[in-house]
């Protein structure tokens, strides 16, 4: 496996700056998507810089919700990146039909109605991946600059199935991702897109046969960090890590 490897980058820190027009670079505003049933709510936040140079899509872990990327949010925007932060079904705000339950059992079972809700929350994720993406194409305007997602446990599968609807992403980093499938990974080479896997020196049985899976199966960068850690919690324990995700993107946006 590749180590974690330093990318240096000049930090850019612009500070909000105004458009002719008096739009202000760098806000975040609270967004709601509508998606059948659901109400997804998000943030977008928006590039500090006059020039866009990306737009970055961030997912969630199970269990867990939008602000894991709020710190990421900023940089990014400092960098000259959009992002959209979204709470996915029965996540974080996103729970106006029902609430995932971390409690309920890890394993299915079809004789049991509440347990096969619950897991259907993490399998249909990747319909509100599609929603945001809809929604990032008619108001956002995502097919001018380079579009990356960034996914963490479960939606690093989510993500991949979305693209089989709605099309691939520029760039891709999966923090983690528990449950990336073979299929997953067999899509990944002939895609033909820059694919960045994280995780911890320190994680579950599973995370590593995914990821050697994943190295044999792939050419896709593989990073492994010191320490413990699953998925976001990583940016908790590690500083500067939502720093070299960007460089990285940066590197990929440069050869593009």
């Amino acid at each position: 496996m590749k180590s974690l490897r330093k990318i240096g980058s000049n930090v850019i820190m612009v500070t909000c700056l105004f458009l002719m027009t008096n739009q202000v670079f760098g806000q975040s505003e609270t967004v709601l998507i509508k998606n059948a049933k659901w109400n997804l709510i998000g943030d977008w936040q928006s590039s500090e810089t006059s020039e866009l140079r990306g737009v970055v899509l961030l997912l969630h872990k199970a269990s867990g919700n939008r602000r894991a990327y709020e710190r990421m949010a900023s940089l990014l925007s400092q960098r000259g990146y959009a992002s959209l932060r979204v709470d996915l079904r029965g996540h974080g705000e996103s729970t106006n039909v029902r609430a995932f339950d971390p409690d309920t059992s890890r394993f299915e079972d079809p004789e049991n109605p509440e347990v096969t809700a619950n897991f259907e929350l993490i399998k249909k994720g990747y319909l509100d991946v599609i929603a945001a993406i809809k929604w990032l194409k008619k108001h956002k305007k995502v097919e001018k600059v380079p579009f990356v997602i960034v996914g963490a446990s479960y939606t690093g599968e989510e993500m991949v199935k979305a693209a089989d609807t709605i099309g691939f992403a520029d760039i891709y980093i999966a923090l983690a991702p528990g449950n990336f499938s073979a299929n997953s990974i067999a899509k990944i080479d002939p895609m033909k897109k820059p694919w960045l896997f994280v995780r911890a020196e320190k994680e579950m049985s599973f995370i590593d046969n995914i990821f050697t899976s994943i190295e044999k199966g792939s050419n896709a960068e593989i990073w492994v960090i010191s320490g413990e850690g699953h998925a976001t919690d990583l940016f908790m324990l590690n500083d500067d890590l939502e720093q070299k995700l960007i460089d990285w993107i940066d590197t990929k946006y440069s050869e593009k």
